[in-house]
């Protein structure tokens, strides 16, 4: 009986030894995924910054097309973009008479496109149909999607990208702010306020936030639907004339965009 047992025993050990040493190595596979993660977390943000960056800005040169003695010239604006304005080529006929002819260059919108603090990768399609996706004051395109940098959620002193999506759920919109790279932690519902909000409630309750920050809930604001170039974008869409309920959008305040709600530097003075 007690040799029985003893052969359990050493297979009970067996197995132990077994688990144990596939354990650690779960951990150190795991351990490495995880450092790998962080690393291209902080690539990404820093690659995106980048983009940012150099999306919206260029060297302040003054700039215009012109002709001179029959050769185009073209200079930079003070704003560093180049205006889309004819350019008129003097040609010589047969009777030594100048005909001017236009040529007219048109510059398509190419995404993703820098939005002073956001950046919009796709517009999405206006439902005009559906009463669900516009109101009197905003327009919710299905498939939109724009990025921004705000506060981590866990730690709100170290930046975080975010990606805002509104989505088509079985007819009612569905809006979501997806913090890099972290599925376990997306802030959705059937508004921009409601993620906006939950996503700043989050931040209040980060064991590093020691004081009551006067965060003000702004969420098509935080999405980039108040942002005139996308509104602009929006007014050519074919669907916009059909969107019945809609009047005009909504003005924000002028200091929403420096708000500790949207802006990262701002949110910092209140953690110092």
């Amino acid at each position: 009986m007690n040799l029985k047992y003893k052969r359990r025993y050493d297979s009970l050990k067996r197995s132990i030894k077994s688990y144990l040493l596939e354990n650690a190595s779960l951990t150190d596979e795991i351990c490495h995924l995880q450092a790998e993660l962080s690393r291209s977390r902080s690539q990404r943000l820093y690659l995106i910054e980048r983009l940012m960056f150099h999306e919206g800005l260029e060297k302040p040169n003054s700039s215009r097309s012109s002709v001179t003695n029959g050769k185009i010239e073209t200079t930079e604006n003070s704003g560093g973009t180049k205006k889309n304005k004819p350019v008129v080529v003097q040609k010589k006929s047969n009777d030594d008479k100048a005909k001017s002819v236009a040529i007219v260059r048109k510059k398509k919108s190419a995404f993703p496109m820098n939005l002073n603090s956001i950046l919009l990768h796709s517009l999405g399609e206006i439902i005009s149909v559906n009463p669900n996706f516009h109101n009197e004051s905003w327009i919710y395109p299905v498939g939109y999607v724009a990025t921004r940098i705000y506060a981590h959620p866990k730690d709100p002193r170290k930046k975080c990208v975010f990606t805002c999506k509104i989505l088509n759920n079985a007819g009612i919109p569905q809006f979501q702010i997806i913090p890099d790279n972290d599925l376990d932690g997306v802030f959705f519902g059937e508004s921009a306020n409601t993620c906006h909000m939950e996503l700043l409630n989050t931040i209040q309750r980060s064991p590093n936030v020691k004081v009551k920050i006067p965060f003000e809930v702004q969420g098509e604001v935080f999405f980039g639907l108040s942002n005139q170039k996308t509104q602009s974008l929006l007014m050519i869409d074919p669907g916009f004339p059909q969107c019945t309920n809609f009047k005009s959008f909504a003005v924000p305040n002028s200091k929403s965009i420096n708000n500790a709600s949207i802006s990262f530097e701002t949110l910092q003075a209140f953690l110092t």
